[in-house]
């Protein structure tokens, strides 16, 4: 087993591997998992993991699980990468769609609850409890439905009822909440349950899930053959965002890659407290009551400070983007095959937003991660999908369709 242990992100503050829900016991901040990197420099590389099979558990010397413990996978990770024609609504030759809506619940959470609720067995937990708009409550579902564990999901009412019923077809008792901070600490706190959610105190957390979305970095190195130049995420809470800036650097420590990329956040205009924290210069993301976009995986009133030093360690930037141009991205995105969820689009809508302003150039290799899929939001598309499907239709139809008229 190469994980040492815990560190607090702040204080520096070493822990054992354990339950710690509340960040670190001396100063609450976040922690996060620490590895012999010296002991992982001399058994990995590339080559080697490119040559297991693709999965989050490739990386198994960069995860906290120990050796021989039962791991709850679905098959998740190992996602493609997609290369976007240049055209004129793409000025970018190495513009690249990180897919993860081929993961088993059609998002990037899975990689998440694969390590995080393979940990909670570890622990002796037997009990999941988190809080969801959507993507996040159906892949902890469906993981603790593997593990065998309890479920309890407390579900934003916003959340798509086709998600709330998967939820509940994998056994997950849902619990629908707008305030849903309290019931959650007192799950954790007074019942002992095991929260899958989060990665900073907002108001607990887990530093395992983290570890299972830095795999997305080791996966674009391992697509690309090199780190990009610019990682673009779709922001909300950004734990998402700071996992594969661990993983970039964790990479570039060992040797396994040349450089480290830009990392950038993007959030939507009307839900946009990490953008505003990064262009005043802010040590902590503001409160934005009320958040006010379509996208809803992406619409938190704040979010938490390893998102910014993220962003500042890497170079990169927050940016936001209107709905309309989210739109824009997600109808570009079907055209090359891909179909992002809202959220998901923002970042493609970032990438282009950002070679507009000049921060990325032409001839950068750029990556966006897709992190859902769309079909899992069919709300979303009423009214907005061009085009009208033809009823019966009649056979001079028919015959000027096969033609080509």
């Amino acid at each position: 087993m190469f994980a040492k242990g815990l560190r607090c992100i702040r204080c520096a503050v070493d822990y054992d591997l354990g339950a710690y829900f509340r960040g670190c016991p001396a100063c609450g901040e976040a922690l996060e998992v620490m590895y012999n990197e010296a002991a992982v420099r001399s058994v990995v590389s590339l080559e080697r993991w490119a040559r297991r099979s693709a999965s989050v558990w490739r990386y198994a010397e960069l995860l906290p699980l120990p050796a021989g413990a039962e791991r709850i996978t679905l098959g998740e990770g190992g996602t493609p990468m997609i290369r976007v024609p240049r055209s004129g609504g793409n000025p970018l030759p190495f513009l690249y769609l990180q897919n993860e809506t081929v993961n088993p619940t059609y998002a990037f959470k899975d990689r998440f609850h694969s390590v995080s609720i393979s940990m909670a067995r570890q622990l002796g937990f037997d009990g999941v409890v988190c809080s969801t708009t959507g993507n996040h409550g159906m892949s902890a579902a469906a993981y603790a439905a593997r593990a065998g564990m309890r479920c309890v999901v407390l579900a934003d009412p916003r959340a798509p009822k086709t998600q709330r019923d998967w939820m509940r077809l994998f056994g997950a008792t849902v619990v629908v909440e707008m305030n849903r901070k309290p019931p959650l600490q007192a799950f954790v706190e007074e019942h002992g349950w095991y929260p899958s959610t989060y990665m900073t105190p907002m108001p607990v957390s887990t530093p395992y899930g983290v570890e299972g979305y830095k795999t997305m970095a080791y996966d674009a190195v391992l697509s690309l053959g090199r780190a990009p130049d610019h990682y673009l995420f779709p922001v909300a809470a950004g734990d998402g965002l700071y996992g594969p800036w661990k993983g970039f650097q964790e990479l570039y420590r060992l040797g396994l890659t040349e450089s480290l990329p830009r990392v950038h956040g993007v959030q939507a205009a009307g839900a946009n407290p990490i953008v505003e924290a990064i262009e005043k210069g802010l040590d902590d993301v503001p409160v934005h009551p009320g958040p006010d976009t379509a996208a809803l995986s992406i619409a938190d009133d704040t979010g938490g400070r390893i998102a910014l030093q993220a962003i500042r360690d890497s170079g990169g930037t927050a940016v936001e983007v209107t709905d309309a141009a989210i739109f824009e991205a997600l109808h570009r995105a079907a055209r090359v095959g891909v179909s992002p969820e809202l959220a998901s689009a923002a970042a493609l809508a970032g990438a282009w937003e950002l070679a507009r302003q000049g921060v990325i150039e032409p001839g950068d290799f750029v990556v966006c991660c897709i992190t859902g899929a769309g079909p899992k939001w069919p709300e979303v598309l009423s009214g907005r999908v061009p085009g009208e499907e033809l009823v019966n239709p009649g056979q001079a139809v028919l015959d000027g369709l096969m033609s080509g008229q």
